[in-house]
């Protein structure tokens, strides 16, 4: 064997062995690329798990006897709570709101038994039951309503519920000027 055949094998022999570490580099590429995924799955499913065991916590601490009946009360009439009462079940529903919050930017709407909306079945369900937790939406939740489409979801559902428009000149619990705050925190006026 001359020098020549021994420079072509020598290029078959790395040729193959290039090729040899290319597939299982591909092969690598995609073991990881499901390993990534299967994470991601897995992290988006124990967000899920807390953000439900949260909203477990806050039910389980509506069944105290102390706030349970300010729960009931509330959520019969937001209006006719007062003082500590009024704060306690603020908590309450801004807890809950979180939690459905944490849902929806999790990806997780629509996923129960065909629904087309988890947040919309869940705040009609809410509001037919306590319909304080509707007025809390609308003087405070809305407020901290951050994502658009979340807002339009629950401002739709309200106006399915209760037959009207949010009305939009609450902020934060304040009628005074609240528009012009919103916007100013918006960033649509100056």
């Amino acid at each position: 064997m001359d020098w020549d055949q021994l420079a072509t094998l020598a290029q078959l022999v790395t040729g193959a062995a290039t090729l040899a570490v290319a597939v299982f580099l591909a092969t690598q590429l995609r073991i990881q690329r499901q390993d990534s995924e299967r994470a991601h799955g897995d992290s988006e499913r124990e967000i899920l798990y807390a953000a439900n065991r949260d909203i477990v916590n806050i039910f389980a601490r509506t069944m105290d006897p102390h706030f349970g009946p300010i729960a009931y009360k509330g959520g019969q009439d937001f209006d006719s709570l007062e003082g500590e009462e009024r704060l306690q079940f603020l908590i309450l529903c801004y807890s809950y709101m979180m939690t459905q919050s944490v849902n929806f930017r999790a990806g997780n709407e629509g996923l129960d038994r065909g629904i087309e909306s988890r947040l919309r079945a869940q705040s009609l369900g809410f509001w037919t039951i306590y319909p304080g937790i509707g007025t809390y939406y609308e003087r405070y939740g809305r407020s901290h309503t951050f994502d658009p489409e979340m807002r339009a979801i629950i401002d739709s559902a309200f106006h399915d519920h209760f037959g009207r428009e949010v009305e939009t000149n609450w902020h934060f619990g304040s009628q005074q000027e609240a528009r012009e705050s919103w916007q100013r925190l918006q960033g649509e006026i100056s």
